[in-house]
């Protein structure tokens, strides 16, 4: 074997080493990486909402034209003036264009037919579900409400946003420490994390005023 011959195996040699090696070091990353508990962290809030949208909708039905533009015009007067004796101002009374139709079929009993659309959006959600429940002399005035689903938000979702996740996180990690203890390991750093996604429902279906805002973050611990 001559010398070039034994100089070039010596580097295939050190080649197939240095490979090894590296291998040998990925291998135990990747093995370090494999140690890890994934947990999952639950914070909760029960908050009263900050905003009401309240639809009041009726309809109104004539067989004269002009008896009909004269109901519609009397009907939302009358809500309007039940509104705002309630306590609600005007900026926060919104009125629908009006959508009429004809009954042409014979048979029909009322030939022209309107439905119209009144909104309340406001602030203030304790006047809205009591107003809401106050309704029956508007009845007497021959409006009868129809889909009237009072929608109360939460809108001030960012100011408890971050004690939320602080208290999902902070719970996530007691429960990787609960399963490390067990194991007899330690809980090292993060190595994923989802803060997951905020949810907003009723906290029941009689106060929808109150809503229940939950989050579930889910994190990866690496284990020592």
């Amino acid at each position: 074997m001559n010398k070039n011959t034994k100089i070039i195996i010596g580097v295939i040699a050190g080649a197939i080493i240095i490979a090894s090696l590296i291998f040998s070091i990925s291998a135990k990353r990747f093995s370090n990486q494999g140690k890890y508990v994934e947990v999952k962290g639950l914070s909760e809030r029960i908050v009263k909402a900050d905003r009401a949208i309240w639809p009041i909708n009726f309809e109104v039905k004539s067989n004269d034209s002009s008896d009909l533009f004269n109901q519609i015009e009397k009907n939302i007067n009358n809500v309007e003036q039940f509104l705002k004796e309630a306590g609600f101002e005007d900026s926060e009374i919104s009125v629908a264009p009006v959508d009429t139709y004809q009954d042409t079929y014979q048979g029909a009993q009322y030939r022209y037919n309107a439905r119209v659309s009144m909104s309340i959006y406001t602030d203030k959600v304790d006047l809205v579900r009591t107003t809401s429940q106050n309704t029956l002399s508007l009845v007497q005035k021959g409006i009868v409400m129809s889909g009237s689903y009072i929608n109360f938000e939460f809108s001030d979702l960012n100011s408890i946003k971050p004690e939320m996740l602080a208290e999902a996180i902070a719970n996530a990690r007691d429960s990787a420490e609960q399963f490390a203890n067990d194991s007899g390991v330690r809980v090292g750093d993060i190595a994923r994390a989802n803060q997951g996604v905020f949810s907003i429902t009723d906290k029941d279906p009689g106060s929808p005023e109150y809503k229940k805002i939950r989050v579930v973050s889910t994190l990866r611990y690496l284990l020592n």
